[in-house]
């Protein structure tokens, strides 16, 4: 699982790639996003395509989040990512 470092005043953007993982044919449908522990604002954008992108913000100094992104395709297929998002304030 990939990991990344941001402060709680940033508001960064993360890339997630289906494109290697979908089949020839199908298609991001849908694109939902959560992280626990509750507690980061997380905004998508570019949900309906094979690369989310991911707007992040807040956090709690010190907390490690896992954010996962599912995806379901028109054909049907689910796919989740996760990664890890330590707030560290510098």
């Amino acid at each position: 699982m990939e990991s990344f470092t941001k402060q709680p005043i940033e508001r960064l953007d993360y890339d997630v790639d289906f494109t290697s993982w979908l089949k020839a044919g199908d298609a991001i449908l849908t694109t939902t996003v959560t992280s626990s522990p509750a507690g980061l604002t997380i905004e998508t954008t570019d949900a309906a395509t094979a690369i989310p992108k991911l707007w992040v913000s807040g956090g709690v100094n010190k907390k490690t989040y896992v954010v996962s992104t599912l995806v379901i395709t028109n054909q049907g297929r689910a796919k989740e990512v996760n990664f890890k998002l330590k707030i560290k304030d510098v």
